[in-house]
């Protein structure tokens, strides 16, 4: 887990809020899971010098600034939101993640639709899955890695290479043996 301390003065709720997404998010850039780091805001606790000068000193702000602790965050067995369902846009890494998590749904199941494709990938609640998928499905189309039946509503994306769907038997054909004699 990576843990990232931002050791700061009085900053607000809202603030932290904007500079804790864009630590994750650069993380994120950077091959580091979302879910894998935790930006811990905690307050200056020390004299500052800048320039020789001493600009805050440490007894000055416990005088000045009393310490409100934040309400501790109960845990909960519900996972959380992955930060790209709720982004604007979602970067290159995650869409290629989108992208193997489609694949990996197509081979298991053989075709999808892209109402089926949302709910493998648990993004049914999303406003930009559709147009998202979309993308994905024709990036996958030119590659040559499915085919597209149907329009509309009715499309259907069907994986061209191996299933990973186990196939039935061939069905056995009982023929009757013509006896001679009898």
């Amino acid at each position: 887990m990576a843990i990232v301390i931002i050791r700061s003065p009085d900053l607000l709720s809202d603030q932290k809020t904007r500079i804790g997404e864009r630590v994750i998010t650069a993380l994120q850039q950077e091959g580091i899971a979302p879910g894998s780091v935790v930006v811990l805001f905690q307050p200056e606790r020390g004299d500052i010098y800048l320039d020789g000068l001493l600009i805050q000193a440490q007894a000055d702000v416990q005088a000045s600034v009393p310490v409100v602790p934040e309400p501790m965050a109960i845990a909960t067995t519900q996972v959380p939101t992955p930060v790209f369902k709720t982004k604007a846009r979602r970067s290159k890494p995650e869409l290629e993640d989108m992208k193997k998590q489609l694949m990996r749904a197509l081979q298991d199941k053989g075709s999808l639709s892209s109402f089926e494709a949302q709910v493998a990938l648990d993004l049914k609640d999303c406003d930009w899955a559709p147009a998202t998928l979309r993308r994905l499905f024709t990036e996958l189309e030119e590659t040559k890695l499915i085919i597209k039946n149907g329009q509309k509503r009715g499309t259907r994306y069907v994986w061209k290479g191996i299933a990973n769907t186990p196939q039935p038997p061939p069905a056995v054909k009982l023929v009757k043996a013509e006896s001679e004699g009898i």
